[in-house]
């Protein structure tokens, strides 16, 4: 009623009013005519005013019955069955091995793929307000909380539903990667910090409880990726753009370390003048004082875990660099190598609950983002794999394009046999998939093989159109038939009805191929 009156909250209350009479009474054809007429008798500017009242009002019932749903989760007896801890009792309870859970656990990763459409049209704007709300909502119901508190926090959600009155929630412009991938990653970013390490948490205390443990160099979730990978219809995907967008994943894990080794420095104020540390821990920092000159100088000698500390984020920093510094990490287990000092040093000398706590933390957090924050999935479409064979076998006499499926399977499968390169050492046209692979290629030696594992290949219908991008990671040495190494995962897409019931019979196939057999 602030912004726009009394009018349109009338307007609001009684389209409210007669749908819910309409959904209760099942058949109102009566109700149903008045609600037509008063929705038609509005104007354009009225009509928008209803929805966005609507949608407004939408949103904060969801938040509000999404936080209802974690109090009841957190501390209702008909949902406390679902709790990891319960269901790992419960797996004891019924004869499962606690050795062969934990086990399990170290073992498993699920993976949460991230995607972006077209049709998503919450604003990160919109969203943050949400959650800002969905907080203030779920620390109001905190005990001990003043009369003060609860003023402030009451105006507070009425600020943000103001705000989000007057935000545009609509997308005026289609997104490019580039905004898709820096929504990404704030959202993972958000998770890795605040989220997925409570989880661990929860899930380490519950193998504790039946005499298990959780590895710490073993993250149960990493984050997975099509943003910037996902080239079929969408040609903004280039490879340079693919290569960008995995720039900018570096950037922002590199970011999320850097916090989570400053938050372990704050914790780890040890001094030699009250506690000991082993021996190798004190020659690290030593080492550490003489490799960086100059940054080190204001540190207290007496503080080894700090003084590493602040080396690690200086060694994450030039890791960040392009090129990398000459001080850089060379890989995640590079930096995992230093963190497991700390632990060794920290258990031998009274400090487990240390190594248990923020150091863990860090330690699983390194292992579930590693340098490049979440595994990025490349997705092509079957026809740019034979379009750009085609100009390739025209080039050494060979009809490819003419050819059928089987002809095509036939000839792929003898070339990847053949020891000759079918392509030039050189491509001219940087839109072609040849020019992608050189790219993964590129990008993989790099940045290493854990970055990109899934190469999806949209539209499969036949062995040919598994064969076809194969052959052209073999051409850029992505795939070593002698060794039976492929550095990428082919996943063939099978996307119509179709397509879908002969998957028997092209998977045999496919498995009868001797050279692909051997991958």
């Amino acid at each position: 009623m602030r912004q726009h009156g009394q009018h349109l909250l009338d307007n609001v209350e009684q389209v409210r009013m007669l749908a819910r009479r309409l959904r209760q009474k099942g058949d109102g054809t009566d109700i149903s005519w008045e609600l037509a007429d008063l929705l038609g008798d509005a104007d354009t500017d009225e009509a928008i005013l209803l929805v966005r009242a609507f949608t407004v009002y939408f949103h904060l019932a969801n938040v509000a019955e999404q936080v209802h749903r974690i109090e009841d989760l957190n501390t209702g007896a008909p949902r406390q069955a679902h709790r990891i801890d319960e269901t790992v009792r419960s797996l004891v309870e019924h004869g499962v091995n606690p050795v062969e859970i934990a086990d399990l656990v170290n073992r498993t990763e699920l993976r949460p793929v991230f995607t972006a459409h077209p049709t998503e049209a919450s604003r990160r704007a919109i969203l943050e307000k949400l959650a800002g709300i969905a907080d203030l909502i779920e620390k109001r119901s905190e005990h001990r909380r003043t009369e003060g508190d609860l003023r402030r926090m009451d105006r507070r959600v009425e600020e943000l539903i103001e705000a989000i009155w007057q935000t545009d929630e609509i997308r005026h412009e289609r997104p490019d990667p580039f905004d898709e991938a820096r929504s990404v990653l704030y959202y993972i970013g958000q998770t890795v910090r605040e989220a997925v390490p409570d989880l661990f948490d929860d899930i380490a205390a519950a193998l504790e409880s039946i005499g298990g443990q959780m590895d710490p160099t073993h993250a149960p979730i990493r984050f997975g990726t099509w943003v910037g990978g996902d080239r079929d219809g969408n040609p903004n995907v280039s490879p340079a753009t693919t290569e960008a967008v995995l720039g900018l994943q570096r950037q922002r894990a590199i970011q999320l370390l850097v916090a989570e080794v400053t938050d372990l420095q704050n914790d780890l104020s040890v001094s030699t003048r009250v506690h000991g540390v082993t021996d190798e821990l004190a020659s690290a920092a030593l080492a550490d004082q003489d490799a960086f000159v100059g940054l080190l100088d204001r540190h207290d000698p007496a503080e080894p875990y700090r003084i590493r500390c602040t080396a690690m984020r200086q060694r994450l920093a030039e890791t960040a660099e392009t090129p990398p510094g000459t001080r850089a990490y060379g890989s995640p287990t590079e930096m995992d190598a230093d963190l497991a000092v700390f632990d060794r040093s920290l258990r031998a000398n009274g400090g487990a609950l240390l190594a248990d706590g923020r150091l863990t933390r860090v330690r699983r957090t390194l292992a579930m983002i590693g340098f490049h924050l979440a595994i990025l999935d490349i997705r092509e479409h079957t026809d740019r794999h034979h379009e750009t064979l085609s100009g390739l076998f025209d080039a050494v006499g060979t009809d490819y394009a003419d050819a059928t499926p089987d002809q095509r399977s036939e000839l792929l499968a003898a070339e990847l046999e053949s020891r000759r390169p079918l392509a030039p050492p050189h491509q001219a046209d940087p839109t072609d998939a040849l020019a992608l692979f050189r790219t993964l290629r590129t990008i993989l030696d790099r940045d290493g093989d854990d970055v990109i594992e899934s190469y999806i290949i949209s539209m499969t219908r036949g062995v040919d159109d598994v064969l076809a991008p194969v052959l052209l990671a073999r051409e850029v040495g992505l795939i070593d038939l002698g060794s039976g190494v492929a550095r990428l995962g082919f996943v063939p897409l099978f996307e119509t009805i179709d397509d879908l019931r002969s998957i028997g019979p092209v998977l045999r196939a496919l498995f009868a191929v001797e050279p692909y057999r051997r991958l």
